[in-house]
């Protein structure tokens, strides 16, 4: 069976270097409306859904969700978009399939950006609970919890309406299609192939993340650059996991340096 595609929110001018950005489990590529907004023009940016999220499909439900899953169905997404070189951003989940993409060496990669992940979500046992308590409750019981871990106490205040939307991304998220993105992270551990990865890397990373700390993205670095890619380190003080949500300019500026280099 081939793989799905991935829907999408493509703007930008056509002639213009390609971006493409993953999001968090559990949110969707809404969660990138304000940093769409300061990347204005200067890129060909493409947002996607992961599966059950947003508006795309599921995976097969035949059997549990890898990562070579999200990755096939991003190339052929990409593919049918008539995309034949990029640059791959992403936070959380997303930021961990830029890492696996970057592993994988995915043909027409040019660099990857990797927010809010280190490679590997441990400890790799809260996967299957979470799996179990998201079919027998749903998304919506998860979120309260979830947003306390993604945002800084401000950002209610300052963020209302981008909140809101990712409120109602994260409750309309497919239970299944949850799940199955859990399944992949309690099967991906790519601290062994970080130095695999030979293109730009740059790396973002909160004070007060769980996923990458400023410790954990130096000792990331580390690892690539011991494989021979370059890889700078962005560090955003004063906010949680969802820093793109809260730092939109500072992440969009970032992200064109970034591109605009490689």
């Amino acid at each position: 069976m081939s793989a799905p595609t991935l829907a999408t929110t493509v703007t930008g001018p056509e002639d213009a270097p390609v971006l493409v950005l993953g999001h968090s489990l559990g949110s969707s590529s809404v969660m990138w409306e304000d940093v769409a907004q300061d990347l204005g023009d200067r890129v060909r940016l493409i947002r996607y859904d992961l599966p059950g999220h947003g508006r795309s499909p599921l995976l097969p439900l035949d059997r549990e969700a890898r990562m070579p899953d999200i990755l096939d169905a991003l190339r052929h997404t990409l593919e049918e978009l008539g995309v034949r070189e990029y640059h791959l951003a992403g936070l959380s989940f997303g930021g961990l399939t830029a890492l696996a993409a970057g592993c994988a060496q995915l043909p027409g990669l040019r660099s990857i950006t990797v927010m809010s992940s280190g490679p590997v979500n441990a400890p790799l046992s809260q996967w299957p609970e979470k799996i179990a308590t998201v079919r027998e409750k749903g998304t919506e019981s998860l979120v309260d919890d979830t947003f306390e871990r993604w945002f800084s106490e401000a950002a209610p205040a300052t963020h209302p309406e981008a909140l809101d939307a990712i409120r109602r991304a994260f409750c309309a998220c497919e239970d299944e299609g949850y799940a199955q993105v859990c399944q992949v992270l309690g099967a991906t551990d790519l601290s062994g192939e970080v130095g695999s990865i030979s293109v730009p890397t740059l790396l973002i990373s909160a004070e007060h993340d769980g996923g990458l700390p400023w410790d954990k993205a130096d000792e990331l670095a580390e690892a690539i650059r011991a494989g021979g890619a370059p890889v700078e380190v962005l560090r955003l003080a004063g906010v949680k996991h969802m820093s793109a949500v809260e730092r939109p300019a500072e992440v969009a500026e970032a992200l064109v340096r970034h591109v605009s280099a490689h």
